[in-house]
């Protein structure tokens, strides 16, 4: 069945029906080592660019299989990972078994409601925005903006356009008939357009690095 881009809960649940197709889904990749080290790498990078304190309440936006929430857990208070597919949420459960700090959350695709306000200190979403329609990514910063406690920090990532290997993902999408271009096509961004995007939601202290495909943009509420 093909779905369309804005329905991001049944895109997503139809992308995990098993463990192996739900990490190849989040991470292009079902190789253990392999998603231990990039959530590692992801943990390592909001540890040192966006700060994350023992006491503090992370949520994610869009956990997948916990891939990142599996390495970060350790260094907070507690974890929330969030997502659209039951089956995600299931299998990150699963991943992150044992862990006692962690708690779990079914987002609609376009809001954060079941989180209260003022309530989270840091929240941060990796390899998502790319899946998302541009006013789908804005109304996740709004929303992250409600949640957060003054003080509070929201990071998003997305494929930069602006470097030589988003270039060559967006013309390597370009190339796909229209027809044959999947639903959660990952669509790039530019650092400007995060940076606007965080400006416009009321985060002040905005901080970008561009690596050598991802570009990361994190803020503060004031």
């Amino acid at each position: 069945m093909t779905f369309k881009r804005s329905e991001y809960k049944e895109t997503w649940t139809a992308n995990s029906q098993s463990s192996a197709s739900a990490r190849i889904s989040v991470a292009a990749t079902a190789d253990e080592t392999e998603l231990e080290r990039s959530g590692l790498a992801t943990t390592q990078f909001l540890l040192e660019n966006v700060g994350i304190g023992r006491e503090d309440v992370v949520l994610e936006i869009g956990c997948g299989i916990g891939r990142v929430g599996k390495q970060l857990a350790a260094h907070c208070r507690r974890w929330i990972g969030a997502d659209v597919s039951p089956n995600m949420l299931k299998f990150a459960a699963e991943n992150l078994r044992g862990l006692n700090n962690v708690e779990f959350v079914e987002l609609s695709g376009f809001d954060l409601k079941p989180i209260e306000d003022d309530s989270i200190d840091v929240v941060y979403c990796t390899v998502v925005f790319p899946h998302l329609s541009i006013w789908d990514r804005y109304s996740y910063i709004e929303e992250a903006f409600r949640v957060l406690r003054s003080g509070g920090k929201l990071y998003v990532d997305a494929v930069n356009l602006c470097s030589e290997a988003g270039w060559e993902i967006f013309q390597m999408h370009r190339r796909i008939p229209p027809q044959e271009r999947v639903p959660e096509m990952g669509e790039c961004s530019t650092p400007e357009e995060l940076k606007e995007y965080l400006r416009r939601a009321g985060f002040g202290s905005i901080e970008s690095k561009s690596g050598i495909e991802l570009v990361a943009v994190w803020g503060r509420k004031p």
